[in-house]
């Protein structure tokens, strides 16, 4: 059974997928902190929202923690590195709130373009406020978007239907890529100077932290206004105070605080600030789909059966697992016979990948191969998110490599590792869709099952070897499944790879390693 915990507040379509699980146990969501780590000791999945931090003290209370899932787009509030480094998934959905977040930005900004807010609370006060609450109108303004993600482009979207004319900024996106939707891609200073309206959609980061300080308050075009309903940390809220005091600033729709709820805050009640209680992604569909899809995604990822929105997987956008899992099995079966058969600490791994269509799995292909090759060195779990990150830390050098190959095959994975006195080339193909084979062992080609218990021998190409094999495994009633064996030449030297139905006994082997003609016998589980 998976334990899951749910640590803040989820739609019932989420909650009703997660109890309709057979293998799911479920609790939460707890009263407040202490209680929540009070349930993580067993927790296998853990699901919050923006509430819950997921630091190094809650990590510390969920030893046996696999999945930490965010129900929404953000993750200003999971530490990502630490969860890498432990080996947790970190899923977030990235998609299920776009709609709901940029019609609600464009519905702030209308209000702030004309004072909606202000002529509401004014009829509610029994004023009549008609000729001096005067706005200004968004056809033919500029809108400048810092951040030009999903968010950022279906602003622009919705921006030019309006007539405006659309500024972004993002260092991440070349104009290339946008042409097609008319707007201009500039510097932030460019921006910042041209904008009358200025909405912000960019991921928090070190670098877009505070990205609107004093310093690029200052460099605002006279009266322009500011829409920010991403995160709060986006902006200098003292420095924005200050702006709006003097006048640089006209106005800001604020649907985000530092510290919420924002209790005491002067720009709450500040006249030229709208400002709502976040509700960006507050729709029926938006938190019925976030919680839909958070719910399947923890499953599957607990299941292993699928990691959607994985976002700690070396992972191209765009590459899913589903249809590569054989080639990233594969990987493993190569990492797994490579870690047991180096006859030394390993130092390098090369990889190499042939095929169309499989040059964006490189990254994924070296992360399953390191997860096959590493040896635990604590108590971590070694998986595709931080293989990697447990390879740096043993000194293990990864590179991309050309001409490993001694075979030619259409889906090719060769690999090879090197330690100090010696290096070993190994390489896989798939077979018939999902059946991966060893094709090649050094200068030897081969066509071998990576599939349980493996024999590898490595004799002198002279008669009676075989035979000689067979009997002492008999002898000890070790059975033989398969035998593949490959030679360099006629008498020259042989390697076979030997499925077994059980492991051999360590008397066995010795008994194979003293035959004058075999050089090498060791057993591999695969």
């Amino acid at each position: 059974m998976f334990q899951i915990v749910i640590a803040d507040h989820l739609h019932a379509t989420g909650m009703e997928i997660l109890r309709a699980a057979p293998d799911v146990s479920l609790s939460g969501p707890p009263r407040d902190r202490p209680a929540l780590l009070a349930l993580l000791p067993e927790a296998h999945a853990l699901i919050v929202r923006s509430a819950t931090h997921v630091d190094r003290e809650l990590l510390n209370h969920a030893p046996g923690l696999r999945v930490a899932a965010r129900a929404g787009a953000s993750l200003e509030n999971v530490d990502l590195d630490e969860c890498t480094r432990r080996g947790i998934l970190v899923v977030n959905v990235p998609d299920a709130n776009v709609i709901a977040v940029v019609e609600h930005t464009f519905g702030m900004m209308l209000a702030l373009a004309r004072h909606i807010a202000q002529g509401y609370a004014s009829l509610r006060a029994d004023e009549w406020k008609r000729h001096e609450l005067l706005g200004v109108q968004l056809y033919q303004k500029t809108l400048g978007i810092i951040g030009f993600g999903r968010h950022g482009r279906a602003m622009a979207l919705r921006a030019r239907a309006f007539g405006m004319q659309v500024l972004a900024y993002d260092p991440y996106i070349n104009e290339g890529e946008v042409r097609e939707q008319r707007v201009s891609i500039v510097g932030l200073d460019e921006l910042l100077a041209r904008a009358d309206f200025i909405s912000l959609h960019a991921a928090l980061s070190p670098e877009s932290r505070q990205i609107l300080n004093a310093r690029a308050l200052a460099r605002l075009k006279d009266g322009a206004r500011i829409i920010n309903c991403a995160h709060a940390d986006l902006i200098d809220e003292a420095a924005l105070l200050a702006a709006l005091d003097s006048g640089q600033v006209a106005g800001a729709a604020l649907d985000t605080f530092q510290a919420e709820p924002p209790i005491g805050n002067p720009l709450v009640t500040h006249p030229r600030v709208l400002a709502v209680p976040h509700l960006n992604q507050n729709t029926v569909e938006s938190q019925t789909e976030t919680a839909r899809q958070v719910a399947q995604d923890v499953l599957d990822a607990l299941r292993c059966d699928d990691y959607r929105n994985v976002v700690n997987l070396p992972f191209r956008p765009g590459v899913e697992y589903r249809p590569n899992q054989p080639y990233l099995r594969l990987a493993g079966k190569l990492g797994k016979a490579q870690g047991q058969l180096a006859q030394g600490r390993i130092t390098r791994v090369e990889v190499e990948i042939l095929g169309e269509g499989l040059q964006s799995l490189v990254r994924p292909v070296a992360a399953a191969l390191l997860a096959g090759l590493l040896r635990p060195a604590d108590a971590r779990p070694i998986n595709y998110v931080n293989a990697p990150v447990i390879a740096h830390e043993q000194g293990i050098q990864m590179a991309q490599a050309r001409g490993l190959e001694l075979v030619n095959y259409p889906n090719l994975i060769s690999c090879r590792v090197s330690w100090e006195g010696g290096a070993r080339t190994m390489a896989g193909v798939i077979f018939a869709g999902d059946e991966p084979r060893l094709v090649q062992y050094d200068a030897f080609r081969i066509d071998a099952k990576p599939e349980g218990y493996v024999l590898v021998l490595e004799n002198e190409d002279v008669p009676g070897v075989i035979g000689r094999v067979g009997t002492l495994l008999g002898t000890h009633r070790v059975n033989i499944g398969e035998w593949r064996l490959a030679r360099n030449a006629l008498g020259g030297s042989a390697v076979s790879f030997i499925n077994l139905d059980s492991p051999a006994p360590p008397e066995a082997l010795e008994a194979l390693r003293n035959e004058p003609a075999i050089t090498k016998a060791q057993v591999i589980k695969l």
